[in-house]
């Protein structure tokens, strides 16, 4: 698989609602341990705009759809994380610049929706924040794309950073959010949105992964 387009964008999104929905009491457990443990309520409002934006899109452009569906999500009751999710939609679509992405234009356009996101954020790596698992995922397909064409492999390499960058947030204080005020106490637990964020990107290559099984086998 060579090329991102909107039939799989669109499938990869709606996989990933599906295990943002079953992950919400882990995220909710997690975020109760360093703030006001509804960070997966957030994210059930995430993914239900996910669904909803593509059910009702009727057939319009890709760009348009993931437009529609960050600002859908910033408009929900969602705080901070919902406004940041949203940004990184809104990023992101601004990238969709072409009905087939190659891995190139693909890592670009995520990299739209990371640096829309920082900017709102105001955080950096090693705040103990989304950020510590999104920007490894984006970087890593960045540099992947250089030499490799295939999408699977993008978001596989995606996949593996944002896990390994949400696990590191376990060792990190947290200079952000609600989770600042507990200081060093914070010291030893995984920053939900971190989290959140490996969970989206696991999803996308796992969906990945089983699509080209499907092409491969029928």
């Amino acid at each position: 698989m060579k090329t991102l387009n909107q039939k799989l964008l669109f499938s990869m999104l709606l996989a990933a609602a599906k295990d943002i929905r079953a992950s919400v009491p882990q995220l909710n457990d997690l975020d109760g341990q360093t703030g006001d443990g509804d960070h997966g309520t957030t994210m059930m409002r995430v993914s239900q705009c996910i669904e909803n934006t593509l059910k009702n899109s009727s057939g319009q452009d890709w760009q348009k759809t993931i437009d529609d569906m960050g600002w859908a999500i910033m408009s929900q009751d969602g705080g901070s994380a919902g406004m940041l999710i949203g940004n990184l939609f809104c990023g992101l679509a601004t990238g969709l610049v072409e009905p087939e992405l190659t891995p190139k234009q693909t890592a670009a356009a995520f990299r739209h929706g990371l640096d829309k996101l920082a900017y709102f954020s105001g955080a950096k790596l090693g705040d103990k924040t989304m950020l510590d698992a999104l920007t490894p995922a984006i970087e890593a397909m960045e540099q992947l794309a250089l030499d490799s064409e295939d999408i699977a492999a993008l978001f596989l390499s995606a996949a593996k950073a944002s896990q390994s960058g949400a696990e590191k947030t376990k060792a990190m204080k947290p200079a952000r959010g609600r989770a600042k005020n507990m200081g060093e106490k914070a010291i030893g637990f995984v920053d939900p949105g971190a989290t959140s964020m490996s969970i989206l990107f696991n999803s996308f290559s796992n969906h990945i992964n089983a699509t080209n099984k499907e092409e491969c086998y029928g």
